[in-house]
């Protein structure tokens, strides 16, 4: 299951090259080389992105990042804390990249579940 939503914006006042947008994004992260990992978006800016990850990542590693409907995104860890990992676009997004997988997914709306009795 995918979750897309829009949580928060935080300024960029606390030394940040980008505003950062609070997300909870189901993903997948692979390291050069190695299987891929579900992984949950917790951040999200033009610059990288804060991941959960079943098993911790090594500072410095290249990574792929997926997300649905996007191309593979090639990062770099940059730190880690525990089973979460900061990591920084080879190539920063497009802030219109951002708002697309921020934007909540369109609800399907089922026609003739409720009749008249």
């Amino acid at each position: 299951m995918f979750i897309n939503a829009e949580l928060s914006q935080l300024p960029i006042t606390d030394g940040r090259k980008a505003e950062r947008r609070i997300v909870n994004i189901a993903a997948a992260l692979r390291e050069d080389g190695a299987r891929r990992h579900a992984v949950v978006l917790l951040d999200v800016s033009t610059g990288g992105f804060k991941c959960e990850c079943p098993e911790p990542c090594e500072e410095g590693a290249e990574v792929w990042l997926k997300l649905p409907g996007f191309e593979a995104k090639r990062s770099r860890v940059v730190w880690t804390r525990g089973n979460e990992a900061g990591c920084e676009f080879e190539t920063p997004l497009h802030p219109s990249e951002i708002e697309t997988m921020v934007a909540p997914a369109p609800r399907k709306i089922v026609r003739g579940v409720f009749r008249r009795v």
